[in-house]
């Protein structure tokens, strides 16, 4: 089964429960709406670009 972007479901999922602000998923819902895209993708692409950022965070050393 295809997601509404089109693009194939991913091959293992995890069912996770977290609880978010309620505004801040307002507005996660709304994106998701104005771009026909499901509230998990829209998250699933958050955090991927939140662990791409710190990924690429230099990190800083301790004195030495």
């Amino acid at each position: 089964m295809a997601t509404k972007s089109g693009n194939p479901p991913e091959k293992r999922r995890k069912v996770f429960g977290l609880s978010l602000d309620r505004d801040l998923m307002l507005e996660v819902q709304h994106l998701a709406l104005d771009q026909d895209r499901y509230v998990n993708e829209v998250i699933e692409e958050a955090a991927k670009d939140l662990l791409k950022k710190y990924r690429e965070k230099p990190t800083k050393k301790g004195p030495e």
